[in-house]
């Protein structure tokens, strides 16, 4: 793991406006097999029409370089002030069950004051 892919997870550890928590637990339960973890972000402008989808769009494009992958951790950040709503998560919903294989993700969520739409993603095969 290199330092950038250890300053995604401390953000994803340290994020204070969590709606959905990740701790270190999480983390520890999710990739404990060991392996290479591959972390990365994505994100679109948050005023943008179906920015979910096209968040989902960066995250299938990116995802593809290490798969196959079988763990998963998705954190999402929106702002406070466009909050995401719960059918916008379906293309997220659905990039779940287009995974081939058995999958063990577990994800969270945080607001922020910048006006995008981020995830910070980490795939481990």
């Amino acid at each position: 793991m290199n330092t950038n892919d250890e300053s995604l997870i401390r953000e994803v550890l340290d994020s204070r406006n969590s709606i959905v928590k990740i701790d270190a637990n999480d983390v520890r339960d999710l990739f404990q097999e060991g392996g290479e973890i591959h972390a990365y972000n994505a994100s679109v402008d948050a005023s943008m029409k179906k920015r979910m989808e096209l968040l989902m769009d960066l995250i299938i494009v990116n995802t593809k370089k290490y798969e196959p992958f079988s763990h998963a951790l998705i954190f999402l950040f929106f702002p406070e002030d466009r909050p995401l709503l719960m059918e916008e998560l379906k293309p997220f919903s659905d990039w779940i069950e287009s995974v081939p294989g058995e999958l063990r993700i577990k994800w969270g969520m945080a607001t922020q004051s910048k006006q995008e739409l981020r995830a910070i993603v980490l795939l481990q095969k």
